[in-house]
């Protein structure tokens, strides 16, 4: 029998297995012990060390778990392998990424509904404003917005969630000047009818000269220290934006099962915006350097929801989380059952004892990563922070060798 370790740039030194030393093989990518899945295995590497100790039976059914790692971040699947990556600062994790990488090529951490902290088990689908998101690796923010008066106000739908995008740009900006090797990509829908003062607002509330306003995609050296505008809006005259209205989808069919694609400058533009899909799958080979036709943009939201009985944080946790998120989903459960809408889940196989969909799409990832595989793509999540290290995984694939 015989364990799998990926430790991309790193060394595997020495192993031992039940407190005995094992043989270390090299096979492709992998470093190959002679030890038995479930054995108590110590790794030493060039910079640090892991620690896998047998799995719980909750590790088996989930298929994955987070090691305790000194200068790593480590992870076990399925007993067998084990993903080694480097670890890395969540404030500047773009900062060692060369600058002639497609912003369409990286593997971003986003969050779906950035700003929605409150509404219960029917609208929150964040725990951390967006200030503490950015310290924890989030680069892409979906902020929904309502005119109100001179102020554009976040919201959820009809749930007003209690800050401006004033505030949220604030934020952005000083992590910017902080940390001026990362870009932030900033998503802004309007959440009501045609409002005629949207766009001017929006341009006045991004007039710091900190944004992008182009309309192709950049290079990551292109972007660094800048935020890129992403609009979901139509401008209302020909003078407002006259640099451009950033990113713009020209059309977003709202939960469409299947994703859309459209062209974009002439580059693929590949959004979906209803869970994960084959989309990821096809983004995880590599591209080479530069910007072009061969670099596509796919943004996917590994989110979702069937009100009343499968809200997001049921679809994200499958219910598997603690403390107050684990009442909210509870509540959920308790409501669709009420309702006659059968509890969380939705009537799919979003959930179940392997978790919801943050646990499944952590497990995916790290299969890709075994073989040296990683999505191209911005993957936007709810809940991030109750799945151990999701966010972190995601940023930190960029070091898999191209």
């Amino acid at each position: 029998m015989t364990v799998r370790v990926i430790a991309p740039g790193r060394q595997v030194t020495a192993a031992t297995a039940n407190g005995n030393a094992v043989n270390i093989s090299i096979d492709g990518h992998h470093f190959v012990l002679e030890a038995n899945p479930g054995d108590d295995i110590h790794l030493d590497l060039d910079n640090g060390s892991v620690e896998v100790p047998p799995p719980s039976n909750d590790d088996r059914t989930r298929g994955w778990r987070r090691l305790n790692a000194n200068n790593a971040l480590a992870f076990s699947v399925e007993d067998d392998k084990v993903v080694v990556l480097p670890a890395c600062n969540m404030n500047d994790w773009m900062s060692g990424l060369p600058d002639d990488r497609a912003l369409a090529d990286l593997t971003i951490p986003g969050t779906h509904e950035s700003a929605s902290l409150y509404g219960g088990f029917i609208s929150q689908c964040q725990n951390h404003d967006v200030s503490q998101q950015l310290q924890h690796g989030i680069r892409f923010f979906d902020i929904r917005l309502k005119a109100k008066g001179d102020e554009l106000e976040t919201y959820h739908g009809m749930q007003a969630q209690n800050s401006t995008l004033r505030q949220q740009v604030q934020w952005i900006e000083e992590f910017l000047r902080q940390n001026p090797r990362e870009t932030v990509i900033l998503s802004i829908k309007q959440e009501q009818e045609d409002a005629e003062q949207f766009p001017q607002l929006v341009q006045n509330a991004l007039s710091s000269g900190m944004w992008r306003f182009d309309e192709n995609f950049p290079t990551l050296g292109e972007v660094r220290g800048k935020g890129i505008f992403f609009s979901r809006f139509s401008k209302k005259s020909d003078d407002q934006f006259p640099n451009g209205q950033g990113l713009k989808p020209m059309r977003w069919p709202d939960n469409q099962a299947d994703g859309f694609d459209q062209d974009w400058h002439g580059t693929q533009f590949r959004i979906h915006d209803w869970r994960v899909t084959n989309y990821l799958d096809s983004t995880c080979d590599g591209r080479g350097p530069g910007v072009g036709p061969q670099h596509p943009m796919t943004l996917v939201f590994a989110s979702g929801g069937k009100f009343p009985g499968a809200p997001p944080h049921w679809m994200a946790s499958g219910g598997s989380a603690g403390g107050m998120s684990q009442v909210l989903s509870v509540g959920a459960s308790l409501f669709g059952k009420l309702s006659g809408d059968g509890g969380g889940g939705g009537g799919g196989n979003e959930t179940g004892p392997e978790g919801g969909v943050n646990d499944r799409l952590v497990r995916w990832l790290l299969n890709k990563a075994m073989e040296c595989r990683r999505p191209r793509a911005i993957i936007n999540l709810d809940f991030y922070d109750e799945t151990n290290a999701m966010q972190e995984l995601i940023a930190t694939l960029n070091a898999l060798p191209e």
